[in-house]
């Protein structure tokens, strides 16, 4: 076996153990997403439950109406907030995965003008 074999077979190991690791996080970070999409519809069912809480009490106590009033406009804040950062995660997840796939090609000898 000479040295550019050995290079060769050395840089496939390296591109699986990559490749491996990359499919390794991928359900974890799918999950952490599912996970927050879920929290926020568990919280849109919250603050309908807040909305209609909120104009039950409305006759009979103002303050208990304001808080629910407040729990709404909270979970809707939460919302703008969290919505924007799942766009990115998922938009910045996909570049990294394109940018090992394509490192991996680099690596190999393959060309980038596909």
């Amino acid at each position: 076996m000479n040295t550019e074999n050995a290079k060769r077979i050395k840089d496939v190991l390296i591109a699986i153990l990559i490749i491996v690791g990359v499919l390794a996080i991928l359900p974890a970070i799918f999950i952490a997403i599912v996970t927050i999409l879920s929290a926020l519809i568990a919280g849109f069912s919250f603050a309908n439950i807040a909305l209609v809480e909120m104009m039950s009490y409305w006759s009979i106590n103002v303050w208990t109406s304001l808080f629910y009033l407040g729990l709404l406009i909270a979970e809707i804040g939460l919302l703008i907030i969290i919505v924007p950062l799942l766009v990115w995660a998922a938009k910045w997840l996909i570049k990294a995965v394109k940018w090992v796939i394509n490192a991996i090609k680099m690596r190999l000898g393959g060309n980038d003008k596909q």
